[in-house]
Formats: structure tokens, sequence, C-alpha cells
């Protein structure tokens, strides 16, 4: 957060864009029983009528797509978040294979503002604290930014958030860059799942995933995705599955793996995977 200031100076230079854009650092813990941490970034667009979250890999994505008029995609497909400003409504957009879940939702944000105040290069934080998804956060905001708004969905505060993280530090959220844009920027997957997407209220949500844990192959067995010499899958760890047999493990292991890294920001939507 050191280049903070000077990001200031610039952003009160560019009031009048129509994208602001502020990029996070985020570390997190996708397993709440180990040490180990993982690092990403998260872009935060705010345009005229809405908002949009999103992890860096998509901004890459995206940028070599209009570069290079090449569409390609690495890494996870994580979740999309964008944030209707008039009606304060947010919509999470979940790709599981290849279906597009919408859901939508409109959280409270009851902070309680504390005196307590800090200086990061000169840039004044004052301190919050709130109870929400099922963690006790702590945010510090500056109101020399013209908005309320910080990662994920968290709002409402006077200012923008700087830095966040619950009390059990398995999220920290830290303000590394802000930029302006005299023209909307807009990540072009954001189209792709908003025409693709179903809204499903999050209660069926649920089910979907507890369905998929039941049977990860569901897809596969349903005849959506075959298996051959010329039909391969390709997993998030890199590897490669060429035969049906093989399956059987990988079946073994996603489940595994739901269970272990089921450590959601907002906690009390966590699934309960049966032993």
């Amino acid at each position: 957060m050191r280049k903070i200031v000077l990001l200031m100076l610039i952003f009160s230079l560019s009031l009048t864009g129509q994208t602001h854009r502020f990029i996070y650092d985020m570390v997190y813990k996708p397993d709440s029983t180990s040490t180990n941490v993982r690092k990403t970034n998260y872009y935060l667009d705010i345009n005229p009528t809405e908002t949009y979250y999103y992890e860096r890999s998509y901004f890459l994505s995206d940028s070599i797509e209009k570069a290079n008029n090449i569409k390609t995609f690495e890494g996870k497909l994580s979740d999309l978040l964008s944030k209707n400003l008039k009606a304060k409504e947010y919509t999470l957009y979940n790709v599981q294979f290849f279906e597009v879940y919408q859901l939508k939702d409109k959280p409270e944000m009851k902070w309680n503002i504390q005196k307590e105040t800090k200086n990061i290069e000169g840039v004044k934080l004052q301190k919050a604290t709130l109870r929400f998804g099922g963690r006790n956060w702590i945010a510090w905001f500056s109101n020399e930014f013209p908005f309320q708004e910080g990662p994920y969905k968290f709002h409402g505060l006077p200012g923008m958030i700087v830095e966040l993280y619950d009390d059990k530090e398995n999220y920290h959220f830290s303000l590394n860059k802000t930029q302006n844009f005299k023209e909307t920027q807009y990540v072009k997957f954001f189209k792709n799942v908003k025409e693709r997407g179903v809204e499903i209220p999050y209660s069926k949500y649920q089910n979907l995933l507890m369905s998929y844990y039941k049977s990860p192959l569901k897809f596969i067995k349903s005849g959506q995705l075959e298996i051959d010499e010329n039909n391969k899958l390709q997993l998030e760890d890199g590897r490669t599955i060429y035969k049906p047999e093989e399956l059987r493990l990988y079946e073994k292991e996603e489940q595994q793996r739901m269970k272990k890294y089921n450590n959601p920001i907002e906690l009390n939507k966590a699934i309960h995977y049966p032993d």
C-alpha cells in the first residue's frame, strides 16, 4: 500500500473517468485447518451504473483476446460478481462445467465505525467492524475516495475500503493500485455469463453442489463429455485424463478436494459435505 498517496493524487485528477479500477491483493486460506495460504489479485471496476469484481486471470485473458483476437483462458474459472448500483443488488456468476448460475443478493452491511485511525504513507484510514457471512471483519477505509465500495460484496462505509480482513485471518484484502479510464472498461467474459446464466435461488445452488459432490462425473456419465483417444479431460492441477478407468480415481480425489477446500468468504454458506 506504499503507492496509495501517489495513486490518490492521480485519482483526484481523473474523477471524470468512466471506469475507476481498484486492484486488491488477496491472501487467503483455501483450507481453514491449514496454515498454507494462496495469493491472487482481484479487480473491482466501478462503472457509471454497475460494478464488476473478478480475478486477475479474467483480465489477462481479456487483454490477450483484445490484442491478438485469440480466445484463451488459463486457470480455474472462479466466480465473477457484479453489482447494479441503482438497485444495490449483487449477482454472483458461478461456472460449473457447461452451466452458468446467477445468484442474486442484497446483503445488509451493519458496520460499527470505530474512533481508531491509522496513517499509511500519509493516507488517513479509519477502522470499522462488521459481522457478515459467519465471520467477524475488520475494515480500514478512507473517505478521501469518493466511493463507498470494497472487495467482494463489502460496501456501505463512508469511503473506500483500503484494507479488510477477518479476525481469524482466513482472508486479507489490501488495496494495491488504482486506475482511471475515460472509456468504460468491460471484461467480455461478463457478457458471456450474463447471456448464458440461469438465475436460481441459493438453496437450489447448494443442492447442485451436493449433487456434484455425490457424483463428480455426472457430466461425463450423462454423455456431455466422452473420454477417448480424441477427447481428453484436462484437470486443474495440470494432469490429463486419457482413459475412462482413470476417472474413478479422479472422482475420489475431487470429493476429497471439495471437502478440504471448503472455506468460502461467506462461511455460513459453506456446504456441509458428508463424511
